[in-house]
């Protein structure tokens, strides 16, 4: 039979590096957490949700045809910042309104896009629906915004 001895310094040399790959992660951890600007999860490549768009293909409408932005957060946020132009239509005030804008949405041809404040917020999904359901939408495109407020407010911290 075979006989099989432990090397000591092979076994040292194992541990020294299963104890470097761990500080290494550790590290990485640390450094994401306490980074002034660490990157953004939203920014990881997975593919959009059915009627989710990426800012990418947005900024794309907005050189072809423009787009209508409808900004899905509470009104104290929106009163805060908002992107220039974006009318405020979130769940809590969408019946009082909806009807305020209903000019708005029967002249409008451009796509529509709706954000809220996060990655998967539901605020935007719930006013895509509702706009569907009640035919605010009319029949122009709506879409909700991949990454939310925080993507397009990254969009326009990379232009020159």
């Amino acid at each position: 039979m075979f006989s099989v001895r432990t090397n000591p310094s092979i076994l040292r040399v194992a541990l020294q590096m299963v104890a470097l790959l761990g500080a290494s992660a550790i590290a990485g951890a640390v450094a994401f957490h306490i980074h002034p600007r660490p990157p953004e999860l939203y920014l990881l490549q997975e593919a959009p949700d059915a009627g989710e768009v990426t800012m990418a293909q947005v900024l794309a409408l907005e050189k072809t045809t423009g787009v209508l932005w409808i900004d899905a957060r509470v009104r104290q946020q929106y009163d805060l910042e908002h992107i220039p132009g974006a009318l405020l239509l979130n769940p809590q005030e969408f019946d009082a309104m909806a009807f305020d804008y209903m000019d708005t949405f029967q002249t409008n041809a451009k796509p529509i896009v709706i954000y809220c404040d996060a990655q998967k917020c539901a605020a935007s999904k719930t006013i895509m629906e509702r706009m569907e359901q009640t035919g605010l939408a009319m029949d122009n495109e709506i879409h909700v915004l991949r990454g939310g407020w925080n993507a397009w407010k990254s969009s326009q911290s990379n232009q020159p």
